[in-house]
C-alpha cells in the first residue's frame, strides 16, 4: 500500500504546483501541464522505488518544527544571497540593461507563488525525489566510496536541475549568450547542491522547505532593493 500511497501523496501535494504555471501565447493549457505532469508522475514512482534502496526518506521521524524552520531557513538566506549576487553583477551577464532581468528586477508576487509551489514541490520530487535517486542507485555500486557516490549523485542531479532552467529563460526572449547562460547555471547548480545536500542529510521534506525557502529569499531581497 504505501508503494502507491507515497507517490499519490507527492503528486497531490504537486497539483497545486501545476496550477501555478503561466500560459504559453498559442499553447493550450491542457499541453502546458501535460508535461510537468507526466514528469512529476514518473519521478514520484521512481523515487519510491530507488530512494528507500539508497537510504533517502520522504520523512524524517527525527524532524521537529524547529528543523523544520532551520531548514526553510537556510534555504531563504541562500536565496537572499543568490538574488544579491546576481543583481550586484548584473553588468556582467546582462546583454543589456534589465535584459534578461535579475532576480530582483523581475521578481513578482506570481514568480513567488510559482517558485514557492512548483519550485518547491514538483521540482524536488522530480530532480530529489526521482533523478537523484535513481543516479545513486547504480554509482553506490560503481564507486567504491558510498560519500563518492552520493556526492556526485548530488552533483549531477544539480547540473541538471540548474539546464533544465535553461529551455524557460529561452522561452522568455532573452538572447542566450554567454554570460547570462554562466548566470543561470551556476547559481542554480549552487542552489541544486544545498538541496540535494539537505535532501541526503534529512529527508524530501526539507529539500522542499529548502527550496521554498529560497523564493522567499528571492522575495526579501526584491523587497529591499
Amino acid at each position: 500500500m504505501r508503494r502507491i500511497a507515497t507517490p499519490a501523496f507527492l503528486i497531490l501535494l504537486g497539483l497545486p504546483g501545476l496550477l501555478s504555471l503561466p500560459d504559453l501565447p498559442g499553447v493550450p493549457r491542457w499541453a502546458v501541464l501535460l508535461n510537468p505532469l507526466l514528469l512529476l508522475v514518473a519521478f514520484a514512482f521512481a523515487g519510491q522505488f530507488a530512494a528507500p534502496r539508497c537510504g533517502l526518506h520522504l520523512r524524517s521521524p527525527e524532524a521537529t518544527p524547529a528543523s523544520r524552520l532551520l531548514q526553510a531557513g537556510s534555504g531563504a538566506l541562500l536565496g537572499f544571497a543568490l538574488a544579491l549576487a546576481g543583481h550586484l553583477a548584473r553588468s556582467w551577464w546582462q546583454a543589456a540593461p534589465g535584459l534578461p532581468p535579475s532576480v530582483i528586477e523581475g521578481w513578482s508576487l506570481a514568480s513567488l507563488r510559482l517558485g514557492v509551489l512548483y519550485g518547491g514541490v514538483v521540482e524536488e520530487v522530480i530532480l530529489r525525489w526521482g533523478v537523484m535517486s535513481l543516479l545513486l542507485l547504480p554509482l553506490r555500486r560503481i564507486l567504491a566510496r558510498w560519500d563518492a557516490a552520493l556526492l556526485l549523485a548530488i552533483l549531477l542531479s544539480a547540473l541538471l536541475f540548474a539546464a533544465l532552467h535553461l529551455p524557460a529563460l529561452a522561452a522568455s526572449g532573452a538572447p542566450l549568450e554567454a554570460g547570462v547562460v554562466l548566470r543561470t547555471l551556476l547559481l542554480n547548480t549552487v542552489a541544486g547542491l544545498l538541496f540535494g545536500w539537505i535532501f541526503a542529510r534529512r529527508d524530501l521534506i526539507a529539500a522542499m522547505l529548502a527550496h521554498a525557502g529560497a523564493h522567499l529569499g528571492f522575495a526579501v531581497a526584491a523587497l529591499m532593493a
